[in-house]
C-alpha cells in the first residue's frame, strides 16, 4: 500500500548500521526458501502472486514529534510495474497524484468554474514514486525475488511485538536491501526495513489487524518510520485486487472540448 510521498527525514549514517545489524546469528534450523514460500502461502499462495492491480481506500494520519499533525482520506491505485494514481481528500476537494512510466501529474480541485487544474509532476517526484513501487514490499515480492542476482538469506530470528520472528533478507540487483520479519506462529510479515544502495535512510512499515480481500491476506493497519521516527500511520477500509483498471485513470483529465 502507497503513502503520501510529500513526506520525508535523515538521522546519523551509524543509526543506519545500527539498525540492520542482525541481533542475532544466521541459522540453518529454516533455510530462507522455506520461511519465504510459508510467508507467501500465508498471504494467499497463488492469488497474493497473480496480484497486477490494487486499489486501497482509507485514511491516514501524519506525525510530527509523536503527536498527530494531519489527516486525510485517501484512495490508491496501483497497476505494476509503473502506473500509480492516489487521491487524497472528499470528492470534490480532491488532490490527484498520477504517474505512468516516466510521467506524471498532480490534478488540484478548480478554483473558478469546472476545469481542474493539471501540472506536470516534477521529474523528482515521478522516480520517487517509481522507486517506492518498485522496492516496495509487494513489488519485490512478487517480481523481484526469483530474478536473477537477486539474493534471499535467513539473517536469524528476532522478537517483534512481542513475536518471535525469521529475519529474510533480500538484496535485488542494485543491491537495495530489504529485510522481512515474518511471524513464526501465522507466517505473516509484522515488520519490512528498506534501505536503497544510493541512501542512508531506512524505511520501515509495521503490519497489523490482517484481514482477507479477494483471497489476499491484507493489513488494514501499516505504520510508518523514517530512521527510526514515526511519520504515518494507515488504516485501510476497503481493498480490491486485480479490479480491473481503465488505462485512462492513469492519464490526466482531459481538457474539455471547444
Amino acid at each position: 500500500m502507497k503513502t503520501n510521498h510529500s513526506i520525508r527525514i535523515a538521522l546519523a549514517l551509524l543509526l543506519v548500521f545500527a539498525v540492520f545489524t542482525p541481533t542475532g546469528q544466521a541459522q540453518a534450523s529454516a533455510s530462507a526458501e522455506k520461511v519465504f514460500d510459508s510467508m507467501i502461502e500465508a498471504l494467499g499462495g497463488k492469488a497474493y502472486l497473480d496480484v497486477k492491480e490494487t486499489l486501497v481506500t482509507g485514511r491516514y494520519f501524519t506525525f510530527k514529534r509523536d503527536a498527530v499533525s494531519g489527516s486525510e482520506l485517501y484512495a490508491d491505485y496501483i497497476k505494476f510495474p509503473d502506473m500509480e494514481r492516489t487521491e487524497f481528500g472528499k470528492e470534490k476537494e480532491k488532490t490527484i497524484q498520477i504517474t505512468k512510466g516516466k510521467e506524471g501529474w498532480k490534478v488540484t480541485p478548480p478554483v473558478k468554474g469546472k476545469i481542474p487544474d493539471v501540472q506536470p509532476q516534477p521529474r523528482a517526484e515521478i522516480n520517487e514514486v517509481l522507486d517506492d513501487i518498485k522496492t516496495g514490499f509487494g513489488y519485490v515480492t512478487r517480481f523481484v525475488v526469483n530474478t536473477p542476482r537477486t539474493s534471499l538469506v535467513n539473517a536469524g530470528t528476532e522478537l517483534v511485538e512481542y513475536k518471535r520472528t525469521d529475519v529474510l533478507e533480500i538484496r535485488d540487483p542494485q543491491k537495495n536491501l530489504m529485510r522481512i520479519y515474518v511471524d513464526r506462529a501465522t507466517h505473516l510479515p509484522v515488520k519490512v526495513q528498506r534501505r536503497n544502495a544510493d541512501e542512508s535512510t531506512v524505511k520501515e512499515e509495521l503490519y497489523a489487524n490482517w484481514h482477507k480481500f479477494d483471497g489476499v491476506m491484507t493489513p488494514l493497519m501499516v505504520v510508518s518510520y523514517k530512521d527510526g521516527v514515526k511519520i504515518q500511520e494507515v488504516r485501510a477500509e476497503k481493498v480490491a485486487y486485480n479490479p480491473g483498471f481503465a488505462d485512462s485513470l492513469f492519464a490526466p483529465p482531459a481538457p474539455p472540448s471547444k
